[in-house]
């Protein structure tokens, strides 16, 4: 539905902004002004991976496409027709894990102790699960050490994970119930970049632990008794064969797996767009490198006969190369357009099961019989990015999207068997294409060449800034004053744009030519909602790296500070001193509790500590629904919730007789990460800023 000029702007958002998550659910909509959604998407690392002329459109777009009056628009929703044969056939198992609205489960790994070990990357643990008997234990992995995101068995029985965020690699002892931790880089280094997917050849006798570095342009090993660490430099842009129109300049070492035919170990460059083999028996690898005939190689497998699997996650599609030939076969996901296959894996039998990662669904493909049947998920927004297997064939995945996102909010393991005797039918054939290793790099080399759109239409938007209400420091009589002092307050590549604005919207409306309200209108428009997107990526500040830097905020930039405070929305659910009541806080008051480094991290980690009048309830209703947000009014029979802070109009009501279960949940409505692409400096700006309305440190306030 998100309309794209040519397939190379569609490809681009599609393998940016799915990369971790789906597009067009709930959490995704929850956004209402412009300035709400800029604020989430720069977030999501400052638009680093989309086309500039891309940037300068999407917010616009995605609202028009999004919205909740959009998706009043949306095409009648038809249901697929129920499942036959073999897909009605299997049983799935779901077990929700951990706590709700914070189980992100990136990967899963069965230990050999009958346990289901499941990591929480963002919450710093993992979670094993008893299979038979539900039981959950926490284990939190040691300080210093963060991000779990993949996990692999030893060929001593042990856990080894990759601490993706901290550069390191963990190995858990399930006897003994003991860490240890090295770092993920090679000598004298302290840590690696970012060290992501691992795995382990059970025929090694030296039990190596191979993985990726998303952050390098390497591959490591990792001795399990000695520690020693070997780094394998792979080959730079233009170095793969088959490297055509269409080669990718990027890098981001991905998936991996080792072949059981000659030993040999395969990795995937994500955004680098290649394949690649290592021989673990040369020095340096006798590094080879491919193109595949599609775009975003993701999570590979080898098959038991060598033949390596490649799900092609932009383009939606999955392939087999052929070692020896060096040839391709791919096959296209049903709705390729909208598929964004994350992973497969290759069982001992040699069926391939791919991930249906954007449509909630994991997938069986026979090699001989060319057949794909679709397996459906228990929930909605499920995002997997790993498949496993037991002895007994059974096969495993874990949720891995943002929890609130999630339609239970809660993360899962979820386990699908078959029985013994397949029944016929419940597929679909597919159509291989073949490709020779000269092949252009698949749709996104046969595509036009990307252009910069023609200027858009600012008719909405025009609409949309009419609509905003007047500042409140604003006063007509002092009309110039006030636009002198704000655009000196704004970064000077976003100036010309008022004045680009304003002189189309006077041709558009010649009888308001001299509107000073709609100039003003358009003047806060740009200062708070366009400057947004320029902004990068700066660091996901945690509130130790200022030491007591903070207490000391004397000779601070109070202008850019309000500035600060304006673009990162803290002004639409805070007030300072007076104003309309909004939601959130006053931060006059909370400026009397906590200041300097306290008050940094109740920014920083909102968390932390919550006010009993701001926590969110979660309220689990009969027919399957976790409904969150914040109760404002309770009788005998209903709850009167309010899911968006951002939306005060769109009240909830649930009956008391529907719900199943309620609880206090422990994550604030306040998102984290709002400082994430602001400077040291503009962040203690923002900080002095906010002070300055407080009483005076060692004052005891009014």
């Amino acid at each position: 539905m998100l309309a794209f000029d040519n397939p190379r702007d569609k490809l681009n958002f599609k393998m940016m902004c799915s990369y971790c998550h789906q597009v067009g659910t709930l959490g995704f909509r929850t956004p209402e002004k412009p300035v709400d959604w800029e604020t989430m998407l720069r977030r999501m690392d400052g638009f680093g991976g989309l086309y500039p002329h891309t940037r300068e459109t999407i917010i616009p777009r995605l609202m028009n496409t999004y919205k909740d009056d959009a998706v009043d628009k949306w095409p009648t929703f038809v249901p697929p027709p129920a499942p036959t044969g073999m897909a009605a056939a299997a049983t799935i198992k779901m077990w929700e894990m951990d706590k709700p609205l914070e189980g992100s489960f990136h990967d899963l790994e069965l230990g050999r102790d009958g346990l289901v070990y499941a990591v929480n990357i963002s919450r710093g643990r993992m979670i094993a699960l008893n299979p038979k008997t539900g039981e959950q234990t926490a284990i939190k992995f040691p300080r210093g050490s963060h991000a779990p995101h993949s996990i692999e068995t030893a060929n001593d029985g042990s856990l080894w994970t990759t601490m993706c965020a901290s550069g390191h690699m963990a190995r858990y002892d399930i006897e003994t119930k003991q860490f240890e931790v090295y770092s993920s880089a090679e000598a004298p280094k302290k840590r690696g970049n970012y060290p992501h997917t691992l795995r382990i050849n059970p025929k090694d006798p030296e039990g190596l632990i191979w993985y990726t570095d998303a952050g390098s342009n390497s591959c490591f090993s990792i001795h399990p008794l000695t520690g020693f660490v070997k780094e394998y430099k792979l080959l730079s842009a233009g170095q793969a064969i088959g490297a055509g129109r269409g080669e990718s300049r990027g890098i981001t070492p991905y998936g991996l797996d080792y072949s059981p035919v000659d030993g040999m170990i395969w990795y995937s460059k994500l955004n680098g767009n290649r394949i690649g083999r290592i021989d673990p028996s040369a020095d340096d690898g006798d590094i080879t490198e491919w193109n595949p005939p599609f775009r975003g190689p993701r999570r590979l497998h080898v098959a038991p006969d060598g033949m390596v699997w490649v799900p092609g996650f932009g383009s939606g599609v999955f392939g087999k190369f052929d070692p020896n030939y060096e040839k391709w076969t791919v096959y296209e996901l049903p709705d390729a357009e909208n598929q964004i296959p994350y992973a497969l894996n290759v069982d001992k039998d040699g069926i391939v099961w791919i991930c249906g990662t954007g449509n909630d669904t994991i997938n069986r493909f026979d090699p001989k019989t060319e057949t794909l049947v679709e397996f459906r998920l228990p929930t909605r927004v499920s995002y997997t990015r790993e498949i496993e297997f037991d002895d007994e064939g059974n096969v495993w995945t874990s949720t891995s999207g943002p929890a609130r996102h999630m339609e239970r909010g809660v993360g899962a393991v979820i386990k699908i068997s078959l029985p013994k005797t397949l029944p016929a039918g419940g597929g679909i054939k597919l159509t291989p294409k073949r490709y020779e290793g000269s092949h252009d790099i698949g749709n996104l080399a046969t595509a036009p060449e990307s252009k910069r759109p023609v200027k858009p239409d600012n008719t909405a938007l025009f609409a949309e800034i009419d609509k905003a209400e007047m500042p409140a420091a604003y006063v007509p009589r002092e009309h110039q004053k006030y636009v002198d002092a704000r655009i000196a307050g704004m970064p000077p590549q976003i100036r010309p744009r008022v004045g680009q604005l304003w002189n189309e919207f006077r041709q558009a409306n010649p009888d308001r030519s001299r509107d000073g309200a709609m100039f003003i209108r358009i003047l806060e428009h740009v200062a708070t909602n366009e400057a947004a997107p320029k902004r990068r990526f700066v660091k996901k500040w945690q509130h130790h790296y200022f030491g007591d830097a903070p207490d000391n905020l004397s000779q601070r930039n109070l202008e850019r500070g309000k500035l600060v405070f304006e673009q990162s929305t803290c002004s639409r659910c805070h007030n300072i001193g007076s104003g309309e009541k909004k939601l959130g806080p006053d931060l006059t008051e909370v400026t009397k509790r906590f200041r300097g480094s306290k008050l940094l991290q109740q920014i920083v980690k909102p968390s932390a500590e919550i006010h009993k009048e701001y926590q969110t309830q979660m309220i689990l209703v009969d027919d399957g629904r976790l409904r969150t947000g914040l109760v404002i009014k309770e009788t005998d029979d209903e709850v009167l919730l309010l899911p968006n802070l951002l939306k005060p109009d769109k009240v909830e009501t649930i009956e008391k007789a529907s719900i199943e279960e309620r609880k206090t949940a422990e994550v604030s409505t306040m998102p984290t990460g709002l400082l994430d692409t602001y400077t040291v400096e503009e962040i203690f700006d923002l900080l002095a800023f906010i002070q300055s309305a407080g009483p005076a440190r060692g004052s005891a306030g009014p």
